[in-house]
């Protein structure tokens, strides 16, 4: 009867585990195993002043990615490193519309993502672990 209720109980707590990366833990990574990156884009918002570029209104992404040196590519072409675009003091300031963006950083990992600028909201996106 002892053994019913503690797999019971253990049941009832796996359904509560979340797992390590939900958690913030995350392995080293090995050869066997290597580190995995994901672009997360958090939800637009509206910016303090509306930006004009060449009496065009702009809308901004302000890039949170290490390392720094990773270079940023938009819609096929090179706009420099993401030191640049980090928010002090600069974002990187794009046409409304659908753009590609790629990352690709000095270890040689890419990732690219769609994203919608919208005139006058700004984007917050980081490159993190999975």
């Amino acid at each position: 009867m002892e053994i019913r209720k503690m797999a019971a109980a253990a049941v009832l707590l796996a359904g509560f585990m979340t797992p390590a990366a939900a958690m913030g833990v995350f392995r080293r990574p090995t050869p066997s195993h290597p580190a995995r990156r994901v672009i997360v884009v958090r939800r637009p918002r509206a910016m303090a002043s509306p930006v004009l570029i060449a009496g065009r209104p702009h809308g901004a992404i302000d890039l949170d990615v290490a390392p720094r040196e990773t270079l940023v590519w938009v819609d096929g072409t090179l706009r420099g490193k993401c030191d640049d675009f980090d928010g002090v003091p600069s974002k990187l300031y794009l046409l409304p519309g659908i753009h590609t963006l790629e990352l690709k950083t000095p270890a040689g990992e890419e990732h690219r993502e769609k994203l919608r600028i919208v005139a006058g909201q700004e984007i917050n996106l980081c490159l993190s672990p999975e």
